[in-house]
């Protein structure tokens, strides 16, 4: 009897074991496949805390499916904007939707992104990915100092590139500042000219002859134009001077007086005619090869949407890269976009699971 009893107990120590292995294993598979992504590279909290999500594209564009398998991250589907004539026949909520969706995405991932100048206002985040590290001798222009060198400085410092910053609406004479750093009291515009105020004009084209650089390549364009980017994009976009910039910075505005903080400023929608424009250069953009790889918006500028009336900004501070330099294809790695259809028309060109290298 002694015998069997230690057998009793020997085989129900055995399912105990059992029992608990098969509930450990359930656990692991249970977390495991709920497990998020982590990011790769060493992106600092700034940029993270600035990636956008984007909302809903398939109840804009009444998509029952973008396609499972090349895009597993609902919050993450891509957003393309239609021809011209497509977006003339949407309606102004649509527009708006269509923006703020576009310039909430990542289209291209940057695994390294560093915060270059001051952590708040004046401070930049660029991408310094292999092929996109401003290396000596790297060029960059920056237009829109507003009295904040904290950006030139810290790219002269880090990078060694020779910076030429502009700016016409600051005390400060043309001058030389350091062995790499000149400043110009000059503004960009879509002509040569002077105005009213004082304000010293010139194209892109010309400042880049006059300082004998057209056809170098430049690192990165940084842009805070104070709402001047709608005027300046169409002649560059005209033009092919784009083609050798490696990084593209932007802060867009997309109402008049966005430009300055105006809490009293209700009412920051454009019309519609103005939001058709400004999609209409940010396709520009995209047919150029230029996609997206950071984007932040700028709580200064926020307001409610008359639309939604949830929140949104009306400025935007998006990084954008080329995909391809002088023939040459980039490093980044693009996201896979989807084939879809608006009203039956196919409106999309990639392929999906298509990545460069």
């Amino acid at each position: 009897m002694k015998i069997i009893h230690v057998k009793r107990r020997t085989l129900l120590a055995y399912v105990l074991s059992f029992s608990s292995g098969c509930l450990v294993l359930w656990i692991f598979l249970f977390f495991s496949s709920h497990q998020s992504v982590r990011p790769q590279g060493s992106i600092d909290q700034t940029a993270l805390d600035s990636v956008g999500k984007v909302g809903k594209p398939n109840q804009l564009f009444g998509l029952k499916d973008f396609g499972k398998e090349a895009n597993k991250d609902k919050s993450a589907k891509p957003i393309i904007i239609p021809d011209n004539a497509a977006l003339r026949n949407m309606s102004w909520s649509a527009l708006a939707e269509l923006y703020h969706s576009y310039l909430s995405q990542i289209q291209v991932v940057c695994k390294d992104i560093q915060r270059i100048g001051r952590i708040t206002d004046g401070g930049w985040d660029v991408c310094t990915d292999p092929g996109y590290i401003p290396k000596e001798p790297c060029i960059v222009y920056s237009f829109g100092v507003g009295d904040d060198f904290s950006f030139e400085d810290s790219i002269i410092r880090n990078y060694g590139c020779s910076v030429y910053s502009f700016d016409p609406d600051m005390k400060m004479q043309s001058q030389q500042r350091g062995k790499n750093s000149i400043f110009y009291r000059q503004g960009l515009a879509d002509s040569d000219r002077t105005l009213t105020n004082g304000w010293v004009m010139s194209k892109f084209e010309t400042i880049r002859a006059s300082l004998k650089q057209t056809s170098k390549k430049l690192s990165v364009v940084k842009m805070d134009i104070e709402e001047w980017e709608w005027e300046v994009l169409p002649d560059l976009l005209a033009t092919d001077h784009l083609k050798t910039v490696g990084q593209l910075l932007l802060e867009l505005h997309q109402c008049h007086g966005c430009s300055k903080y105006e809490p009293q400023q209700e009412d920051k929608e454009p019309n519609r005619d103005h939001y058709i424009h400004m999609l209409e250069l940010l396709s520009g953009l995209y047919r150029k090869n230029f996609r997206i790889f950071h984007t932040h918006k700028n709580r200064a500028c926020r307001y409610i949407s008359k639309f939604t009336l949830s929140e949104r900004s009306a400025c935007f501070e998006v990084g954008f890269l080329q995909r391809s330099i002088n023939g040459k294809v980039s490093m980044g790695c693009e996201l896979p976009i989807l084939h879809f259809h608006i009203d039956g028309k196919k409106i999309l060109m990639w392929e999906p699971n298509h990545f460069s290298f």
